[in-house]
């Protein structure tokens, strides 16, 4: 997704200007509990921003992005510090197997 697009979303549905690099929309309200029900909308522009800002690959910045979206369908919020702390703590923990488990390198290989 670009980052114009992705800046209209989340301004039109989330009161938040500006470009953003993932937006989860969480379908399960109302809906039996039987998987994560939702959408994950992902700007792959912001990732190679913010994987240059932290010093760190796009293919795992991109990979932190599906795992933030995903602990949002699980019910996981980053309103406030102590919320955000506690996700944080998660979600690099989760890159981390992740990352154990796949080369994520492999991302950026062309066929």
């Amino acid at each position: 997704m670009s980052a114009a697009e992705i800046t209209r979303l989340n301004e039109a549905y989330l009161g938040h200007p500006g470009a953003t690099d993932v937006i989860t929309f969480d379908y399960s309200t109302g809906i039996p509990a039987n998987g994560l029900v939702g959408d994950i909308l992902i700007c792959a522009a912001e990732a190679v921003r913010q994987a240059r800002r932290f010093r760190t690959s796009w293919p795992a910045e991109l990979a932190r992005y599906v795992i933030h979206g995903v602990l949002h369908l699980l019910g996981y919020d980053d309103h406030n510090t102590r919320d955000r702390r506690r996700m944080k703590k998660v979600e690099d923990r989760l890159l981390k197997e992740l990352a154990q488990r796949f080369d994520l390198s492999r991302l950026e290989a062309k066929p």
